[in-house]
């Protein structure tokens, strides 16, 4: 099988940069497979409160319906809520991947109404025009895996953990504390993604670690492994606030070992393949 990859023929130092931008391009295409959309996506991005808009012609009869719904003399915390639980039921939740084809996307507040539904940052983006519109002081929080909306009066729309990213009329403030974040957002980015589609970057994985050498039980043993350690790192992630912890790990060991095997069968074939110089 491994005769199929040319690559294999080139020199370490030249084979690997090319295998890691082969693995990188494909990743990129299958998270972010619509390039303009993924333009708009880092350009909303370089100013998330750039998008809170509460005179968006669109965004009126929602704004109407909202301050009709509102009970008089309700408190600035009690708002907050009532506002959160609107949105929900306006604006239903869909992944980015069913709605844009995408891994994720950040959306204009016409966007988000001509669609119909959206996930946590389209609906952020939402209340925050709303609550701006009825005088709060509105910004654009996320914590990598959850984006929700902070006010002069509190904060609305499920407040995840450490802040990472707070849009300010600054611009980004990043709290580097909240990068410890990372590690579980990604988690459960990975439980809940299309698993089609992260098999495909698998698959992929897999095949960039054949080597020249490989044996076909070691590489297939390998596969095994990585297989459970995807599925492994999935399931134990699915719950965010409440992730699995042990199965994570147990998922992260897995899919170094089985990069382990793929790497330690090339090196050892390779090895063994070496003509032995006569004795003199």
């Amino acid at each position: 099988m491994n005769r199929l990859f040319y690559l294999n023929t080139f020199r370490w130092y030249v084979r690997l940069p090319i295998k890691w931008a082969v693995f990188g391009l494909v990743t990129l295409f299958v998270c972010y497979p619509y390039p303009s959309l993924l333009t708009k996506h880092l350009r909303h991005w370089q100013d998330p409160n750039a998008l809170i808009e509460p005179n968006a012609e669109s965004l009126q009869p929602l704004a109407r319906d909202l301050r009709e719904s509102i009970p008089p003399g309700l408190s600035a915390k009690k708002t907050l809520r009532h506002v959160e639980m609107f949105v929900y039921e306006r604006v239903p939740y869909e992944w980015d991947w069913n709605t844009w084809g995408m891994a994720d996307y950040l959306p204009t507040v016409d966007e988000v109404i001509e669609k119909g539904k959206e996930d946590c940052d389209g609906r952020a983006v939402v209340a925050a025009s709303l609550l701006s519109g009825l005088g709060f002081k509105a910004e654009i929080v996320t914590d990598f895996a959850h984006v929700w909306v902070k006010t002069d009066k509190g904060e609305t729309m499920g407040p995840g953990g450490k802040k990472a990213i707070v849009a300010t009329d600054q611009g980004l403030k990043i709290n580097w504390r909240g990068l410890t974040e990372l590690p579980r957002a990604s988690a459960y980015g990975v439980a809940v993604f299309p698993q089609e589609r992260e098999l495909i970057l698998l698959l992929l994985g897999w095949l960039l670690l054949l080597g020249a050498r490989t044996g076909r039980r070691r590489s297939l043993i390998a596969a095994c492994v990585l297989v459970a350690g995807f599925y492994a790192v999935r399931f134990g992630g699915t719950e965010y606030r409440h992730p699995i912890l042990w199965l994570q790990w147990v998922g992260v060991g897995l899919l170094f070992g089985g990069v382990a095997i793929m790497f330690l069968s090339n090196k050892n074939r390779a090895e063994v393949s070496e003509p032995v110089a006569p004795a003199l």
